[in-house]
C-alpha cells in the first residue's frame, strides 16, 4: 500500500538516525582497473508515496583516481544530489532543492596486479544544513554512501578490498570498512562497519557484476544486528568501448527500513580512461 509523503518522511528519518554514516566512499561496483580514469555516476530512486504526493529526485557522483606512485593512487569525488516534492499536505510545502555534497579524498594503497587492496579517506563537511530535502534524498538513494550528503559531519574511513579474477573471467569481490563519524556539531563520535561480496564476470569487453552490501551500526547499543543494519542487492552491467566504459546500476533494498521509502534504484555511469 503506497505511503502519504509525510509517512514517507518519517520512515525516512527513523532510517537516517540510525544509520547516519555510510561506510563505503567511491561505489564498489564501478571499474578499477585502469591507472587513470574519470567516472560519472547518476542514481534516480523510484520513491513510495501516495497518489497525490510525489519524491522525486536524483543524485550524481563524479569521481577521479590517478596515480601517485606503483602502490598508491589518489581517488577523490564529488557529489551533487536534487530533490523534488509535491505534497497536498497542509504539512510539507512543495519545491525542489540541489545541494553539493561532501567531497570525498582518499588514497589507495596496493599493487595494480595484487588482489589485495585498502583505502583511507576523509569526506569534507560542506553539505549545507538548509537542504533537508535533497540531504534526504541523497540519503535513500544511495545508503553505501549516505555520508555524502549529511551536514556537520566528518567521516574517517578505511577499507580493505579483495579482487580476484580468473582466466575464464570469473570475478569475485569482497569489501570491508571500518568507519568512524566525527560529528562536528558536538555530538558523539559514532563507529560503523560495512560489508559487501559481489561475484560475476569481467573482461575488458563485457562486465556484469551482482551481489550484496551492507552496513551496521556499532555503537546502537539498544537494538538488535536486524535493527542497526541495512542491505541491498545490486546488480551492474558495463561495456567496454575503447577509453569509454559506459554501463547501468540496478539495486533493490532488502530490509523493511528502507523498502517502507524506496522499491528501487536505477543509474548509470560512464567511465573515461585518461
Amino acid at each position: 500500500m503506497k505511503k502519504s509523503l509525510s509517512c514517507f518522511m518519517m520512515a525516512a528519518l527513523s532510517f537516517t538516525a540510525l544509520l547516519s554514516a555510510s561506510l563505503h566512499a567511491q561505489s564498489i561496483w564501478l571499474d578499477r582497473s585502469h591507472d587513470k580514469t574519470l567516472g560519472l555516476e547518476v542514481l534516480r530512486p523510484n520513491f513510495k508515496t501516495a497518489d497525490n504526493d510525489a519524491v522525486s529526485g536524483f543524485a550524481v557522483f563524479l569521481s577521479m583516481r590517478a596515480p601517485l606512485s606503483k602502490q598508491l593512487h589518489f581517488v577523490g569525488e564529488l557529489p551533487f544530489v536534487k530533490s523534488n516534492f509535491e505534497s497536498s499536505s497542509i504539512f510539507f510545502r512543495s519545491g525542489s532543492q540541489s545541494m553539493i555534497g561532501n567531497p570525498y579524498l582518499g588514497l589507495e594503497i596496493g599493487r595494480q596486479d595484487s588482489p589485495l587492496f585498502g583505502e583511507f579517506g576523509i569526506r569534507l563537511p560542506i553539505a549545507s544544513e538548509d537542504k533537508f530535502g535533497a540531504a534526504l534524498v541523497g540519503f535513500l538513494t544511495d545508503f553505501d554512501r549516505l555520508e555524502a550528503f549529511i551536514p556537520n559531519a566528518l567521516p574517517i574511513t578505511g577499507m580493505l578490498n579483495y579482487h580476484h579474477r580468473d582466466a575464464s573471467g570469473f570475478a569475485l569481490r569482497l569489501r570491508g570498512s571500518p568507519s568512524l563519524l566525527i560529528n562536528t556539531g558536538g555530538e558523539d563520535a559514532e563507529l560503523f562497519i560495512g560489508y559487501s561480496a559481489q561475484a560475476g564476470y569481467e573482461s575488458e569487453r563485457l562486465r556484469l557484476l551482482g551481489g550484496l552490501t551492507g552496513r551496521a551500526n556499532l555503537t546502537e547499543e539498544e537494538a538488535d544486528f536486524s535493527e542497526r543494519s541495512i542491505h541491498q542487492l545490486g546488480f551492474n552491467a558495463s561495456f567496454g568501448l575503447g577509453k569509454i566504459r559506459p554501463g547501468f546500476h540496478f539495486r533493490l533494498p532488502l530490509d523493511e527500513d528502507l523498502k517502507d521509502s524506496l522499491d528501487s534504484v536505477f543509474g548509470f555511469n560512464l567511465g573515461f580512461q585518461l
